[in-house]
């Protein structure tokens, strides 16, 4: 390997450091060998790297990749997408992508709260005290303690729900994302 392609690695590794060291050797290894490959086959560097384009696109190509397996939520997932948006997505992306993917953790965060807080208000409730902290207005109705607890189940199977469906979404577009990158 000549200086140029060992500074094209260290651009993609820079660029692909926020995923794990696994997946990112990985990737490096691979792309390691189809230098190699057209290296044997007489091809020069400077033809392997035009071939291969702009490391920060050829990066941003696999970290939507790998972001876009699976939908699963995780911190280390979430890290990996603000790294993507802030790295690689745009203007469109840097307005977009934080948003709805903070807004479905909130939501999500907020799903399982909601009925913690029904839980509290009923036994509150039944142990004769109103805690006051911790109240549901829609408009002018207020539910009673009775009602508090299966109002505030729905209200947080609700946002849950719509909170995972942001994060689906959020993994969607940067799939798509990443895919008009590899066909660019």
């Amino acid at each position: 390997m000549d200086k140029i392609m060992n500074d094209y690695f260290i651009k993609i590794e820079k660029y692909l450091k926020s995923m794990s060291d696994c997946e990112r050797i990985d990737i490096v290894k691979e792309i390691k060998s189809v230098m190699l490959e057209l290296q044997n086959n007489g091809v020069s560097s400077e033809k392997i790297i035009e071939r291969l384009g702009n490391p920060k696109e050829l990066a941003k190509a696999y970290l939507g990749e790998a972001i876009s397996k699976n939908s699963k939520f995780s911190w280390r997932k979430f890290g990996a997408i603000f790294a993507f948006f802030s790295n690689f997505a745009g203007i469109n992306g840097m307005l977009l992508l934080p948003f709805i993917s903070t807004l479905s953790i909130a939501l999500m965060i907020g799903g399982v709260i909601t009925p913690i807080g029904g839980i509290v208000k009923f036994v509150g409730y039944l142990m004769g005290y109103d805690i006051a902290g911790i109240t549901i207005e829609m408009g002018v109705f207020t539910p009673s303690p009775v009602q508090f607890l299966p109002i505030s189940i729905v209200i947080g199977v609700l946002m849950f729900w719509l909170g995972k469906v942001l994060w689906k979404l959020t993994i969607k577009y940067i799939h798509a994302i990443s895919q008009k990158e590899k066909t660019a």
